[in-house]
């Protein structure tokens, strides 16, 4: 059974024995309160009784009227009737009312006058004794006298025995209600008594065991039985135990992985207490030591670590007492942590470690702090790379002289340590036949060649003058103030370095250099600003092609200023439409038909008004920017020859100019084609004029896109023949459809015979490629006659039109009309035709 539901039973039946005892008690109680109301009754009863006798003996000697007689009669019969019920139990009630009967009688006899008395004598009407009464009288009260004393014995016996039944049944009941109170508390002592024997020794059982598993013991088990609390309770102490050592060896299992996976850590780790003594390490802590020859075979266990930091000599000891005043901070729970990176150099290696210490937080039933854990991470391999890049980010690693940031360093070191002298020279020297040389002797011997310069620099030059390649071809060097020399003379001598010839292996190199310089002057300025300064100059000197030596002036700040802006304006005028076209007609030189035009950009500034292509093509080119506005261009002219078309004029073939950015993203002919789709344009309506520049960067994608633009029908030009880079290697290799001969030689056709011949075999060039021959810069008749005469067929110029806005060569077709409308004075040419 279960011990709830025998504690429930028990308190139960106790509860019941109690209600029993409680109306065993009330019974009792209620029993005695009857008997002591009965002895009351009778002790009232004997009262007026007693009273009942004195009213006899008055009656007897004073009389009474008859209303007082029949009450003494009324309370006669009311006495007998009160003695009437104990008859049965007690033969002395019923000698009393025979008594009150004999009384009444007499009493009776005596309230009839003496005169009509029956048998009464004469001598017993007479007055005798002591209460002056007729003898009669005197023997009728001694009779009374004597029932009344009968009365009362009677009485008196029914009283006492009355009292002693009574005293019996009290007795009984007391004997009772103890009887029950005895069995009530038998009851509670049973209940009670199976509940203890039922917990009692399941309870000593699972102390001992309890007693057991505190002393460490394992294994320990209590035996149950039955399903009672204290079985369940058992077996839940069992599966507790079960549980407990499962966790006990899953735990084990952990910790045995993570010391097993601290020890495979690549890292030095030990367990400080409060005080910083060491009480446990790891295994590779334990292998350093034995590396380093530690005397001490427990690898430092017992040991102070702050105190071994202290004590500690050599070139790291500062580093060691850092540590210890840091380490020592987290111990005394200043800082949660604390990370130190400290060299920690062998003999024969460089060796760096970050020491890396925890504070170990108490929990919640513990105080203080418990200590630390120390950890020494190996970054040797870090630092070392830090110092390859370190080198890497200031060191050129080709030549091995300071690149950009590290001669910026070099310079900004030299002025802390020399200080700032006005005659001292910064010059950039850029290589010009660098490309010839890589393109003639491939990157090898290029890059021997910028080795040799480098150390011909390092080999002139003394201690205190600053080297560096700062891009590919470009030297940067810093010349002190040299009282001995001009800055000229240094220069010179600058310059005579790169004109000597370089010798690799068989090779004879002849190269020269341009280079431009600035001096300090009296105005301190940052490497930076003067890096800035020699690199606008080299800049001027690219754009002018000067062959000598360029100093900077502050002219070239307000130029590279104005370049910068219109950058920044020609972002604007693409996001704007600032742009628009104009188109120069192409003419049959002999009837003046026009066969086709030129689109040629033009920019309508906000502020400065129309801008020709040759003010700010340049600066798109640096900036990028050429793409776009190429892009721009080829879907105005689709949309204006859409537009053309739309309107019923003659077809005639416009040309758009491409740049070699256009190019070298490699998506031009899918931007090419989806102009023409969008504008519904027949391919071979389009030219696309491609200047011999782009062949500066000539490769597969380049011939790649050359081929597909022509595979999708669209004309191409070569523009500016005989100019640049072009070669007949160049016009085998592309399919051109039309070399356009540059204004350079046609225009001075006439002055020099030069120009004739080289006009005269582009012709001839021409006829044997089978392509179209277009004359650039025809300005006037003599010009015309002469390239008709050679065979040149078509052309353009200002002798036909000038670029016309889109308006006026929409008229042009109109009208159909043959050019020049109206003849045009020499000398009235211009010389931009883009």
């Amino acid at each position: 059974m279960k011990l709830r539901r025998l504690s429930l039973i028990s308190i139960a039946s106790c509860l019941l024995g109690l209600a029993a005892l409680g109306l065993v008690g009330v019974y009792s109680l209620s029993q005695v309160q009857d008997r002591q109301a009965a002895i009351a009754s009778l002790l009232q009863l004997q009262g007026r009784i007693d009273n009942f006798s004195v009213a006899s003996d008055n009656l007897l000697l004073q009389g009474a009227d008859p209303a007082l007689w029949t009450a003494y009669r009324d309370d006669a019969a009311a006495i007998q009737v009160r003695l009437a019920p104990l008859v049965e139990d007690h033969p002395g009630a019923q000698r009393a009312i025979r008594h009150i009967d004999y009384i009444v009688e007499e009493l009776a006899r005596f309230q009839v006058p003496e005169d009509e008395r029956p048998g009464v004598t004469q001598d017993e009407r007479q007055s005798i004794g002591p209460l002056a009464l007729p003898l009669r009288s005197q023997i009728i009260m001694s009779q009374v006298a004597g029932f009344g004393i009968a009365l009362d014995t009677a009485l008196q016996e029914v009283v006492h025995q009355r009292q002693a039944r009574i005293a019996q049944d009290t007795q009984r009941l007391s004997m009772g209600f103890g009887v029950a109170a005895a069995l009530f508390a038998a009851l509670c002592i049973l209940a009670f008594g199976v509940i203890f024997r039922r917990i009692d020794g399941p309870l000593r059982v699972l102390t001992h065991a309890s007693r057991r598993v505190e002393a460490g013991e394992h294994g320990v088990r209590v035996p149950f039985q039955g399903t009672d609390e204290f079985g369940e309770l058992s077996r839940a102490f069992n599966r507790m135990l079960d549980q407990q050592d499962s966790m006990m060896e899953t735990l084990s299992g952990a910790l045995a992985t993570r010391r097993a996976l601290i020890d495979s850590l690549p890292a030095h780790i030990a367990l400080l207490d409060g005080d910083g003594k060491i009480l446990d390490v790891n295994n590779q802590w334990r292998h350093f030591a034995t590396l380093n020859d530690w005397k001490d075979t427990s690898a430092g266990i017992g040991s102070n670590y702050l105190t071994i930091c202290r004590n500690a000599t050599g070139d790291c000891s500062e580093q060691a007492l850092e540590t210890a005043e840091e380490l020592e901070a987290v111990l005394a729970g200043d800082q949660d942590a604390c990370t130190i990176e400290y060299p920690c150099h062998s003999p024969d290696q460089q060796r760096w470690f970050r020491m890396m210490a925890t504070r170990l937080a108490p929990g919640h039933d513990t105080e203080g702090f418990l200590g630390a854990v120390v950890m020494h991470v190996d970054i040797s391999e870090r630092k070392l790379a830090e110092i390859e890049l370190t080198r890497q980010a200031y060191q050129d690693p080709l030549t091995g002289l300071a690149n950009r940031l590290g001669f910026i360093g070099a310079f900004t070191r030299h002025l802390d340590r020399h200080g700032w002298h006005p005659q001292a020279i910064i010059a950039l020297l850029d290589i010009r036949e660098m490309r010839n040389v890589n393109d003639a002797h491939g990157y090898d011997i290029g890059d021997r060649l910028l080795i040799e310069m480098a150390r011909r620099l390092e080999t002139h030059f003394c201690d205190n003058t600053l080297i560096g390649r700062i891009s590919g071809d470009q030297f940067i060097v810093f010349l002190p103030d040299d009282a001995t020399s001009r800055p000229l003379e240094r220069l010179d001598a600058l310059a005579d370095i790169f004109q000597r010839p370089v010798y690799l292996k068989d090779i004879v190199i002849e190269i020269s250099a341009r280079g431009s310089y600035t001096l300090l002057g009296e105005d301190e300025r940052g490497a930076e600003t003067l890096l800035h300064e020699v690199e606008i100059a080299l800049h001027e000197i690219r754009q002018r092609d000067i062959k000598t030596f360029y100093r900077y002036n502050r002219e070239m700040d307000r130029v590279a200023q104005e370049r910068l802006d219109l950058t920044r304006d020609l972002r604007r005028a693409l996001e704007n439409d600032q742009f628009e076209l104009h188109y120069q007609p192409k003419v049959d030189l002999a009837t003046g038909t026009v066969k086709g035009c030129e689109a040629l950009i033009r920019w309508l500034h906000p502020v400065r008004g129309m801008l020709m292509p040759g003010q700010f093509i340049s600066v798109a080119e640096q900036s990028q920017l050429i793409g776009p506005i190429g892009d721009w261009v080829l879907f105005q002219a689709c949309r204006h020859l859409r537009q053309w078309q739309d309107a019923g004029l003659d077809l005639v073939q416009v040309s758009v100019n491409v740049s070699v950015d256009q190019f070298r993203l490699g998506d031009f002919t899918h931007k090419v084609r989806d102009a023409l789709e969008t504008h519904a344009i027949d391919p071979a309506a389009l030219t696309l004029e491609i200047t011999e520049s782009v062949f500066s960067d000539e490769s597969e994608l380049l011939r790649r896109q050359i081929n597909d633009l022509h595979a999708l029908g669209v004309r191409l030009s070569l523009d500016d023949f005989g100019t640049g880079y072009s070669s007949l290697l160049y016009l085998q290799q592309y399919p051109f459809d039309e070399i356009k001969i540059d204004m350079g030689f046609v225009r001075r056709i006439l002055d020099d015979p030069l120009n004739r011949n080289i006009v005269s075999m582009i012709l001839g060039i021409s006829q044997v490629l089978g392509a179209d021959t277009v004359a650039e810069g025809v300005e006037n008749t003599a010009v015309r006659d002469a390239l008709l005469e050679l065979g040149c067929h078509i052309g353009q110029g200002y002798y036909y039109s000038m670029p016309l806005e889109v308006e006026d060569f929409r008229w042009l077709l109109e009208k159909h009309s043959r050019l020049p409308l109206t003849p045009r004075p020499l000398g009235a040419a211009k010389d931009d035709t883009r």
